[in-house]
């Protein structure tokens, strides 16, 4: 519904809206303010300018500074005039700086021979516990565990060589470890106590091969796979030795399980352990098909 004023002409109405907006404007403009916000007239006065109060406290201070200075310099001029006038001063004989200077000297000798004689005493003490006494009985301790224990024996590596930096380039860079591949790097274990400082276990279980139980341990040095399967009923030990162009390309295709690569092992009718699917590429590499068995008692380990 148009509810617009009725108009005759629209342009009309138009011109005459704008003419009335524009003289609004022109009002506004020229509007004055109805209240004086000018400077006062009282502004102008004389004693409104200046402060004569404080002009005569301040020339009264500077006066008295000046007096104050006047006085000063006087009595500096009479100082200087009187310093010839006096009479030359003797010098007092002194006696001795301290009465005790020789019991002292005493006393300090005695404590510095006391001390020299304590830290002769020091330097000659025997030490109570001998380190190469504990090193033997160590390794008399490690090889009555080695003749004790059933399986073998599988020591923590020590802290030095935990740490150890390696030239070799760890396979875990280029995958994620699953729940039964490699551990942490603090867990790295040894072979033995003589070799493989630098190779650290991927995994060790027990699994069965070739209607046989076997326990596998599966250790790298960042390149190379060792794959090692110990009979406990045979006492005997099977060893293989990947190269490290087959280990990255199992390690490919398994995605980092190395349980799926012991899923593969197998052991050959002559007594070998072998890859299934690889005996090819494991005779071309000559070391990595090396099989080592051992005949060892039920009590004695690796």
């Amino acid at each position: 519904m148009d509810k617009a004023i009725p108009c005759g002409s629209k342009i009309c109405t138009k011109r005459i809206k704008a003419r009335e907006q524009q003289l609004h404007r022109d009002r506004i403009r020229n509007m004055k303010s109805q209240v004086d916000t000018g400077m006062p007239t009282v502004a102008q006065l004389e004693h409104v300018k200046v402060n004569l109060k404080k002009e005569q406290m301040m020339e009264d201070r500077y006066t008295e500074i000046d007096r104050d200075n006047r006085i000063l310099l006087k009595k500096m001029t009479e100082i200087m005039k009187q310093q010839n006038n006096f009479p030359p001063v003797e010098k007092k004989t002194t006696g001795p700086t301290s009465l005790n200077k020789d019991s002292r000297r005493k006393e300090l000798l005695r404590i510095t021979r006391e001390n020299q004689s304590i830290l002769k005493r020091i330097q000659q003490a025997q030490p109570v516990y001998n380190h190469v006494e504990w090193e033997d009985q160590h390794r008399k301790n490690v090889t009555y565990l080695k003749n004790k224990c059933e399986f073998p024996v599988v020591l923590r590596t020590p802290r030095r060589e935990r740490y150890a930096s390696s030239e070799l380039v760890n396979l875990e860079e280029d995958g994620s470890a699953t729940s039964r591949s490699a551990p942490a790097t603090s867990r790295v274990p040894p072979k033995d106590l003589a070799e493989g400082a630098n190779q650290k276990y991927v995994l060790k279980e027990g699994m069965k091969l070739s209607d046989t139980y076997y326990l596998v341990d599966m250790s790298t040095d960042g390149r190379n796979l060792f794959i090692s399967a110990y009979d406990n009923g045979s006492s005997t030990t099977l060893e293989l030795v990947i190269k490290e162009k087959l280990h990255r390309q199992l390690y490919r295709e398994t995605n980092g399980d190395y349980r799926q690569m012991a899923d593969r092992l197998k052991v050959s009718k002559d007594g070998k352990l072998l890859l299934d699917g690889e005996e090819a590429g494991v005779e071309e590499l000559d070391a990595a098909a090396m099989v080592r068995s051992t005949n060892k008692s039920p009590h004695t380990a690796r």
